[in-house]
């Protein structure tokens, strides 16, 4: 199955085939996949799904597959609505969808507009692209009507990086027997509008050929809008290389449930693979290479194309260029980092190998970075903050930016891992000891300061994002923008009750607003998995135990969890509480990657986008005993979750898309007595 990728020369299969229902022809294609990056590819209008192709062999204009892009063949799709919308009124009708209609969809969505029509197609039309033509209907409805009741306005730059909180998403549907109704005052809300609509539908497919379509529950009555502006997952691309298709994979399956945001985590210590003009050796020597030596990056072309498939389906994409920590490793060579390199691969130098920052007294190595982040700031254009990163220091790695004899002195101290001084701190404790030296207040935290002044962009086009411990583990300032909202702190650890780590005070939340990320969880002491995906995969390079460095986050904390509890007591504020936008989680890429992605993605994702737009009563993480809710949170949310969240699981295998299961599938069929199985668990537990 692999030679028709592998060679295009002599491509015998077409991609239909790749998506039969044989589990041996899938396992084939996902090891492809996996072991070789040869992948999807699609163009801005068509669906992202799975068309294979080699990306290097598209640029260097070699032989490709000649069959336009196409959809994973559907078997079939099941109606479920997840993010439950905010009012939602519906019937015991059962609305036939025909041809007909939804030619007057098409119709309708055309006069409307370019961009709803673009839109329209994006969101419901490409999803069914690959369905053979619905059966015949010998009931004419000419009666039947579908309006867009508000025009969308072609993009404009200024709109294009309206804040969220400033972006329209809400948006009303009705669909009956005699019409479909959609109110949307935006591209973004008629994404939202489209995504439902498409998720109202239920398809069968019976020998391959015969379609039928339909709208169960009608009439629909439904007003909808977002808990939360900022909905978002992350995805690192320099740990894992990842194609511009599987990306564009990914977004069109996250836009279903109305995820907003993809935070690209483009730079790390361990590769660089983003283009940047006027530097052509940063990915010729820092990015990974496929099996035949070709560089895997991102051209600006690759990522404005990117952009626009995610804009037109209500998704902006977020940069981030880390530092001054987690610069490339390899820059080394070129000048361009000090200190942490590969050579330093240890604990007191880097929190995970390899260990990598950037050379902050370089004058070349701080142009590089501002250029970096200035094309990031253009080419990203629907991007809500520019991530800076700034996220675990060391000391062991900033000492070689210090003057002798106090270099020395840092570097002797700071390379023992038990020497109070050398912690991460934004001012030196009331409580310390006379000579005793605390280097990051002391002498380092200032070069850190200095880093984002130097790089950071100004004037700014949008405000800054930064990684919380820049601001309470160094005390960094994000440099002022100037501009109508706040930049952003990004939250990534909840220390407990106990913890002496600095918490988020009501100072900072006047100055940013806030996006929660943590990982885990406190409770009792320990911890649990709440918005980190590769956590849960133990016995690699950091932690040969069997959790890695944090447990596995189940759904059940995502869709429970409070998302604007954590960092101590100043967060419950009604300030704090006011400058939270939303959440992300996050794939790391640490134990993920393009074949086992979208597994650890899914369903979980769609578990974390009901608590994120539909908001429903949430759980702290004292509720959350030993990390389970409580038996009346399971009878009252999470019963009725957990079967539509197996529905959601049926309809990516109707796909022929590989994703997690929670539970059986008789569990999916016959809920009433998997049900009465957890109803015993509790009962048994409170015993």
């Amino acid at each position: 199955m692999c030679a028709c990728v592998l060679f295009p020369q002599v491509v015998t299969s077409s991609c239909e085939q790749l998506f039969l229902p044989q589990p041996a022809l899938m396992a084939s294609f996902l090891w492809c996949i996996s072991a070789f990056g040869f992948l999807c590819r699609s163009t801005a209008q068509d669906p992202v799904f799975l068309q294979i192709w080699s990306q290097n062999e598209q640029r260097q204009g070699l032989p490709s597959l000649a069959s336009p892009p196409s959809a994973p063949k559907m078997e079939g799709k099941y109606q479920v609505l997840i993010p439950k919308p905010t009012r939602h009124a519906s019937g015991a009708d059962v609305f036939h969808l025909t041809q007909q209609i939804l030619e007057a969809l098409k119709e309708a969505a055309k006069a409307a507009g370019g961009e709803t029509w673009k839109i329209v197609n994006a969101q419901f039309f490409s999803r069914l692209s690959s369905l053979p033509s619905l059966e015949s209907s010998s009931v004419e409805r000419s009666d039947f009507r579908v309006d867009f009741l508000h025009q969308i306005d072609e993009p404009t730059a200024t709109s294009l990086r309206e804040h969220p909180r400033d972006r329209t998403e809400a948006y009303s549907l009705n669909v009956t027997q005699h019409d479909i109704l959609i109110a949307a005052r935006s591209s973004w809300a008629l994404a939202n509008a489209m995504a439902t609509l498409y998720q109202l539908v239920s398809v069968q497919v019976t020998d391959g050929a015969h379609v039928s379509m339909s709208i169960p529950g009608c009439p629909h009555y439904i007003e909808d809008q977002p808990g939360f502006v900022h909905r978002g997952v992350l995805l690192d691309v320099s740990r894992q290389w990842y194609s511009v298709p599987w990306i564009k994979f990914l977004i069109a399956a996250l836009s279903e449930f109305k995820i907003n945001v993809l935070h690209l985590h483009l730079t790390d210590t361990a590769s660089w693979p983003v283009e940047i003009e006027g530097y052509p050796e940063m990915t010729q020597a820092l990015s990974y290479r496929d099996i035949n030596g070709n560089p895997l990056t991102y051209s600006r072309s690759d990522i404005r194309e990117m952009v626009e498939f995610a804009r037109v389906r209500g998704v902006s994409i977020l940069p981030e260029i880390d530092g001054p920590m987690h610069a490339p490793a390899l820059a080394a060579a070129l000048n361009l980092t000090v200190a942490a390199t590969v050579n330093f691969s240890l604990p007191q130098f880097a929190y995970e190998p390899p260990p990598g920052t950037w050379n902050i007294s370089s004058l070349r190595a701080m142009q590089f970075v501002r250029t970096a982040l200035e094309q990031a700031e253009e080419d990203f254009f629907t991007a809500p903050f520019l991530h800076v990163g700034g996220d675990e220091p060391t000391a062991a790695s900033l000492c070689v930016l210090l003057d002798e004899p106090l270099r020395e002195f840092c570097w002797e101290q700071c390379t023992s891992t038990s020497v109070k001084g050398c912690g991460a701190v934004p001012k030196k404790p009331k409580e310390a000891k006379s000579g005793v030296t605390w280097w990051f207040p002391e002498y380092l935290n200032a070069k850190v300061q200095d880093y984002f002044d130097s790089v950071t962009p100004s004037p700014a086009k949008i405000p800054r994002a930064i990684w919380s411990g820049a601001v309470t583990d160094m005390g960094v300032e994000v440099p002022p923008t100037d501009l109508k909202h706040k930049s952003a702190l990004q939250l990534w650890t909840f220390p407990s009750s106990s913890s002496t780590s600095q918490s988020i005070s009501e100072a900072d939340c006047q100055k940013y607003d806030l996006i929660q990320s943590a990982a885990t969880y406190p409770q009792d002491g320990s911890t649990y998995g709440w918005l980190y995906m590769d956590c849960g995969s133990g016995a690699n390079w950091i932690d040969m135990g069997p959790n890695y460095w944090c447990p596995r986050a189940s759904w059940a904390a995502l869709y429970s969890l409070n998302a604007t509890q954590g960092y101590g007591d100043g967060l419950t504020t009604s300030r704090c509480q006011e400058a939270f936008l939303g959440a992300e989680m996050a794939l790391w890429s640490e134990v993920g990657g393009m074949g086992n992605g979208m597994a650890l993605v899914f369903p979980r994702a769609a578990a974390f986008a009901e608590r994120m737009w539909s908001n429903p009563p949430a759980l702290t993480a004292e509720q959350m005993t030993g990390g389970q809710p409580p038996e009346s949170y399971w009878q009252s949310h999470l019963r009725d979750a957990m079967a539509r969240l197996n529905q959601v699981v049926a309809n990516f295998e109707l796909l022929h898309l590989g994703v997690s299961h929670l539970q059986p599938e008789f569990c999916r069929v016959h809920p009433e007595y998997c049900n009465t199985y957890t109803k015993g668990f509790y009962e048994e537990s409170e015993a």
